[in-house]
């Protein structure tokens, strides 16, 4: 018998556990929110095998579809052209060396890139063995500078900076007979830990030896343990000497996962099931992240924390199929590099913790829990009703769903909006259609009234009077006044209510004070103060002169100390209920992101916790400075449509929305910190790109210098907060043309045109969704290069330029009034040479002629008379000559050439002499000065003269042409020539070179007696 009632009572404790199992079965604890990008958002494949950020805080992703630089909006590619047998390589490791270069591990080399220069090399990995391909397991550079190469399959590999080639391990040290796949340096010795084929190995740095399982004459205690003499397939070493060491035995199905601590010696198996390692970090507070088959959170002294499990059904959830990589970037975010795309999320600040509710009647995705109230009971536990599912009692921790109350049959008695506690220790709960639940917390037994004086109108919300009375707000306006213990009931309504207008509307809160007024919030008529007889004694509004408020929909009362309320209308309004007066309003002007505040949560005097139907927040009453929680605290995708927030005893505060419960400790949530300073991050003029990491960028004073051309151009900025970026807006100035900051918005560029030369300063910062603004004010210096019509030089050079032009117009007018001075003399000279000379002759004559008249020697007197004529004759044409070439009308050389062939004409054919004249069309584009016009045609004449009296030819052919931008005149008879160096002493012929000399012209005689004579004349033009 007593054997039977032991078993019974086994029985009811193994019930008992299985029953608590599905409880909390039914509720999920912590979960995280991540964030995803894919091939879709730019990355050239979705398995992610390499993770890193560069000094300067841009990411660098490595797939199979190789690099990528990722700035929070964009990916770019970078295909090193140069080394084109990588182009269809996976990256499989990235680190940061000296001076911007990182080193990045392909399949079958390394290469290094210098971001700044852009400069790409390949590095060899040399061994003999080595096939074309590796399988990369570590790249990192050691406390001395080594830079170790560890492969799955050829072993260890050190940089050679003689070679500039990966060389294999034992070049440095004595050969080794095991395949070293990690390395490890001990931070308090430096010497080394090998994660080997055989197991965990020794390297003594300062001696070159290695001690192995096999031969370890230092007694190491790490090499005698048998489980760590197996095939190590990872091993990581923490800064406070643990390692962690994944080890898989051939022929074992699955691996098994150590934790070992330098300082005490001690082996922790506690970790065996967790699968295949890929890579493990440690972030800045010193966990240990371990990526594989799972993520998992170690403790610095290797206990493990926390497992992130694979979940495929939320938009926000961790999604892979296999997991390669992890890094930490400088804002303490996690990115994980899986099959599946890249993921981010940061830990340390996702307080906010989700509580799905997920029946295992729902496979695929959990319901929508609709969450509208909730309060916590005396004994600990929290209770929330919903809409539709009736009531849910979790512990106080929500690790453990311990009842759920719902009506089997009647569904619209689950759509629960409300819940007060009354003294006598039970609970209301307001439902749909006037339906009320009176729960018992002793016996669970629940009953369901319909209170039939509230018009069929849903209970949405309840306060508890001085006279223990329960004021009921209905949907649709009503306002009823209950004496539960007599069940008695008086309703209040507007004006309008018999007519279905519905003036109040819902009643969305209401809320009986210290001095037994009721605090009325209505959905379009404002805030109504009323006295227990149901009058409103005081109204609050939009429209209310005295007592306005930003927004006559009021969504949430909430009671604060000293006779003051907080109220949800159009922002957040602090109520000083004694005085009657709005003593302060926070709205979308101070930061808040709508107007419609749906809930309001006092965390202290000074802050309120405040949630819209989309996000959450926090507000500082008395800095007025609003503080923004979005997805990277743990909330995304959430809709807060009710007044639904509590705050527990411990100081958990608890929201209700319409998937989840959300609960988080407020003094956890990290103080916001500033986002990054910003970056510029592309300079474009017409389409050229100038790269941020050109060294300019790295001088304290960047400078663009630019040309003048180049005065419309477009500047790219950003701030490398990645789990920010949404949240991010941007301030931007230039000093010289905008008298402003402008407010850009989450744009991240801006574009001028058409500046002036000049030097301008381009000024920008952001601000994260908290309000925090980036440390510093980011500026470069443009300097656009004014044109050369603009520099000083310029103008000296057409200073002196106009002084040239105007000493070249001086000297031209000094030299033409000269040469028209020098015309005069020569004209002068000419016509008292000529005309003197003639004239004296005739005068001379003249008296002979008259003395041998008187003497009646008539011959002589008519001889005298003849050569008296002919020098009149003579001198008569030389001043037609001299008016003829002295004409403006005369300055064409069709003019010239006419007056030639007249008088070649009027010479030749008295005399019975025939002749041909050739002219060049091409000269009369040619110009002769005044001098040289005359020079020329005298000479001419003299020729033709010459040969009337003398040549005794019956034919001369006359050629004018243009020979080389030179004039040329031919004149050729067929007479009796002559000797050209007796006739040189003539007049005439020395008249005639004298003339060819002032042209800067060449004369050329030719003659022989007998055999006719050739005069060629050549001389400049213009």
């Amino acid at each position: 018998m007593h054997i039977i009632r032991k078993e019974k009572l086994l029985l009811l404790a193994a019930l008992f556990v299985l029953l608590q199992l599905a409880a909390q079965a039914q509720s999920q604890s912590q979960s995280y929110l991540f964030s995803r990008l894919n091939v879709e958002d730019g990355l050239r494949s979705n398995y992610v095998t390499a993770i890193f950020q560069d000094t300067k805080g841009f990411m660098w992703v490595g797939t199979e579809g190789g690099l990528q630089r990722y700035d929070g909006k964009q990916f770019e590619y970078f295909p090193f052209v140069g080394i084109p047998d990588i182009s269809h390589e996976k990256v499989q490791r990235i680190i940061e060396g000296k001076n911007n270069t990182l080193w990045i591990a392909y399949n079958s080399c390394v290469v290094t890139y210098n971001y700044v220069s852009g400069k790409a090399s390949k590095i060899l990995v040399l061994h003999q063995n080595i096939e074309k391909n590796f399988q990369a397991t570590q790249l990192f550079i050691d406390s001395r500078g080594l830079i170790w190469l560890c492969t799955t399959d050829h072993g260890a590999f050190l940089y050679d900076e003689k070679t500039l080639a990966f060389v294999p391990f034992s070049k440095f040290f004595a050969p080794a007979a095991f395949n070293i796949v990690n390395v490890v340096e001990d931070p308090a010795t430096h010497n080394y830990w090998l994660g080997t084929n055989i197991g965990i190995c020794f390297l003594d740095y300062a001696q070159k030896i290695c001690y192995t399982p096999q031969n370890n004459p230092r007694d190491i205690p790490l090499l005698k343990i048998p489980a760590l003499q197996l095939n190590v397939i990872r091993l990581f070493g923490s800064s406070k000497r643990g390692l962690f060491i994944n080890i898989w035995p051939r022929y074992v199905e699955r691996p098994s996962f150590y934790y070992y601590d330098l300082k005490t010696g001690i082996l922790s198996e506690q970790h065996k099931d967790q699968g295949i390692v890929s890579q493990l970090i440690e972030d800045s507070k010193g966990n240990i992240w371990g990526s594989g088959d799972l993520l998992m959170r170690f403790s610095p002294d290797g206990q493990q924390l926390e497992t992130f499990q694979r979940n495929q059904f939320t938009r926000n959830g961790l999604d892979y199929s296999e997991m390669f990589t992890l890094f930490e970037d400088n804002m303490q975010n996690l990115w994980i590099g899986t099959s599946n795309g890249l993921f981010t999320f940061n830990h340390a600040k996702q307080q906010f913790h989700t509580i799905i509710y997920w029946p295992d009647s729902y496979k695929q995705s959990p319901p929508l829990l609709e969450a509208t109230d909730i309060w916590q009971h005396p004994n600990g536990d929290v209770w929330v009703t919903s809409w539709g599912h009736g009531l849910f009692v979790y512990d106080s921790t929500f690790s453990q769903l311990k009842k759920h109350l719902l009506h089997p049959s009647i569904t619209t008695i689950n759509m629960a909006f409300c819940m007060l506690p009354l003294p006598d220790g039970k609970v209301l709960i307001g439902a749909q259609h006037a339906n009320l639940w009176i729960v018992d917390p002793k016996t669970w037994k629940v009953e369901y009234r319909v209170l039939k004086d509230l018009d069929n109108r849903s209970i949405r919300c309840m306060t508890l009077d001085k006279q223990q009375n329960v004021w009921i707000g209905t949907q649709r306006g009503i306002v009823a006044k209950w004496d539960f213990q007599h069940n008695t009931m008086r309703t209040f309504t507007d004006s309008f209510y018999t007519q279905g207008r519905y003036l109040w509307n819902h009643i969305q809160d209401i809320y009986a004070d210290a001095d037994n007024f009721i605090w009325v919030g209505t959905n379009y008529n404002g805030l109504l103060k009323m006295d227990t007889a149901g009058h409103v004694v005081k109204r609050y509004a939009a429209d209310e002169k005295e007592h306005k408020l930003p927004a006559s929909n009021i969504y949430n009362i909430f009671p604060m100390p000293n006779n003051k309320l907080l109220i949800a209308a159009g922002g957040i309004v602090l109520l000083d209920t004694k005085k009657d007066k709005v003593l302060s309003t926070i709205t979308q002007e101070d930061g808040l992101p709508v107007g419609a505040i749906t809930n309001i949560q006092p965390l202290n005097n000074e802050n309120i916790l405040f949630t819209t139907n989309f996000s959450a927040g926090k507000v500082n009453l008395i800095k007025r400075k609003v503080v923004h929680y979005g997805r990277k605290y743990g909330i995304a995708d959430e809709t807060f449509e009710s007044p639904t927030s509590y705050k527990l005893r411990d100081g958990h505060i608890v929201l209700g929305s319409t998937k989840n419960i959300i609960f988080f400790q407020p003094d956890s949530l990290q103080d916001p910190v500033p986002p990054p300073d910003v970056r510029i991050h592309y300079f474009k003029t017409d389409g050229d790109l100038v790269s941020p990491y050109q060294p300019m960028m790295e001088e304290p004073d960047p400078k663009i210098e630019l040309k003048y051309q180049d005065c419309t151009f477009t500047i790219g900025y950003i701030s490398l907060d990645y789990l920010e970026q949404d949240n991010l807006s941007y301030s931007y100035r230039m000093e010289g043309i905008d008298n402003d900051w402008v407010k850009a918005g989450n744009r991240q560029y801006v574009t001028y045109t058409n500046l002036s030369p000049g030097t301008y300063t381009f000024q920008v910062y952001c601000e994260n969704g908290e309000g925090m603004q980036s440390p510093h004010i980011t500026s470069i210096r443009i300097v656009l290069a004014s044109p050369i019509w603009q520099k000083g030089w310029f103008y000296g050079l057409l200073i002196l330029l106009i002084i040239g032009i105007i000493y070249l117009i001086h000297r031209i007018r000094v030299n033409r009034i000269m040469s028209t001075e020098k015309v005069r003399r020569r004209i002068a000279r000419d016509l008292h040479d000529d005309m003197g000379s003639t004239l004296t002759s005739i005068n001379i004559m003249s008296a002979m002629a008259r003395r041998n008249a008187a003497l009646q020697d008539l011959p002589k007197t008519q001889e005298f008379l003849v050569k008296i004529g002919d020098s009149t004759t003579r001198m008569m044409e030389s001043m037609d000559d001299i008016v003829w070439s002295i004409n403006p009308m005369n300055d064409n050389l069709q003019r010239v050439i006419a007056r030639m062939r007249e008088f070649t004409t009027g010479v030749l054919e008295g005399r019975q002499i025939a002749f041909t004249f050739s002219i060049d069309e091409k000269i009369f584009h040619r110009k002769l000065q005044l001098e040289s016009r005359h020079d020329f045609f005298m000479i001419y004449k003299e020729a033709i003269t010459n040969i009337a009296k003398y040549a005794q030819c019956t034919f001369v052919d006359i050629r004018v042409q243009l020979r080389k931008g030179k004039m040329v005149l031919r004149v050729q008879d067929n007479g009796v020539g002559f000797d050209v160096k007796e006739a040189n002493e003539g007049d005439g012929l020395m008249n005639m070179e004298r003339r060819a000399y002032r042209m800067k012209g060449q004369l050329n005689i030719s003659s022989q007696p007998g055999k006719g004579t050739v005069i060629t004349l050549m001389f400049p033009t213009t």
